[in-house]
């Protein structure tokens, strides 16, 4: 269990229950309206989905040389090492995992797609298929370069979990789940940019074009500080706009999280530790936010 849960990266599972949370929100605040064993359920199918995402990911980045290349540039005791390097965990039963992991995730969504409706197993079969072709062949969306890593995890951590979550609560597709989703989406894929900050030289080296590669490091920051104020902005203008509850403001409380992000940026020289720091205020950074924004909506 202990290998398994480094292996997916288990610490980060917030990120992908944040827009289940978010889209449960909305659909109360349009129908008052809220199926706890229903959430609870998409909770879990989400969780399951991003274990499963981790473990292919680290599987496909082993088998691409990423992996072993890390290993070697980075000391024993990097708190970034991986299990499948150093032998701790064969491909055959890592992917054995996954697929354990896929499964529970896609028969929650046949669940739902009997007492809700087929858009539910359309948007698991979507999420899945953009988590698993992330690295995967043919498609391997995150060494292709062009975005098409981080346009995945947009998509996979924003729009189709908000969405999903929202139709199983209220039966009906809508566009404000989306919408209210859109800086979920955003800032997991700043939380990326920045972890790919972490690995530059070796996804380098072994040819994995992130956004962060193509950019280069410090391109790849101002885009993470762009990407932080567009979303406050994008947050205000909507609640002000009445598209959001006015309650939606509460989410410039998170600015004191990005405030200790931007001073991380602002050091001169960057080593290897700021970039981790930097990758784990921007993780809280998107939990706060967005929790905030689910807040707004569900006290208006």
């Amino acid at each position: 269990m202990k290998t398994f849960l480094r292996l997916s990266r288990a610490q980060f599972l917030p990120i992908i229950l944040i827009p289940i949370i978010v889209g449960t929100a909305v659909a109360w605040f349009t129908t008052g309206n809220l199926n706890s064993f229903y959430l609870i359920l998409a909770l879990i199918g989400s969780a399951l989905l991003l274990l499963a995402a981790n473990v292919i990911d680290d599987v496909y980045d082993y088998l691409n040389g990423i992996d072993s290349i890390s290993d070697k540039m980075f000391p024993p005791d990097f708190p970034g090492w991986k299990v499948i390097p150093r032998g701790l965990v064969t491909i055959k039963k890592a992917k054995a995992w996954a697929l354990l992991c896929y499964s529970g995730a896609l028969i929650l969504a046949i669940y739902f797609t009997f007492v809700a409706g087929l858009p539910s197993l359309i948007l698991a079969i979507l999420g899945i298929g953009l988590s698993y072709f992330y690295v995967a062949p043919p498609v391997k969306a995150a060494y292709r370069g062009l975005g098409l890593g981080e346009l995945s995890i947009f998509v996979d951590f924003g729009p189709i979990p908000a969405l999903g979550a929202y139709f199983i609560q209220t039966l009906r597709l809508d566009i404000l789940p989306v919408v209210a989703s859109i800086p979920a989406g955003l800032l997991t894929a700043v939380i990326l940019i920045n972890h790919d900050l972490i690995f530059y030289d070796p996804y380098r080296e072994g040819g994995k074009r992130s956004l962060t590669v193509r950019l280069g490091r410090r391109s790849a920051i101002n885009l993470s500080i762009v990407i932080g104020v567009s979303c406050y902005l994008y947050v205000a203008v909507l609640s002000l706009l009445g598209v959001f509850p006015l309650t939606a403001l509460a989410v410039l409380l998170g600015l004191i999280v990005f405030a200790g992000q931007l001073r991380t940026y602002a050091k001169k020289e960057l080593q290897i530790p700021d970039y981790a720091k930097a990758t784990m205020t921007s993780f809280i950074h998107s939990l706060a936010f967005n929790i905030l924004v689910a807040v707004g909506f569900l006290l208006a």
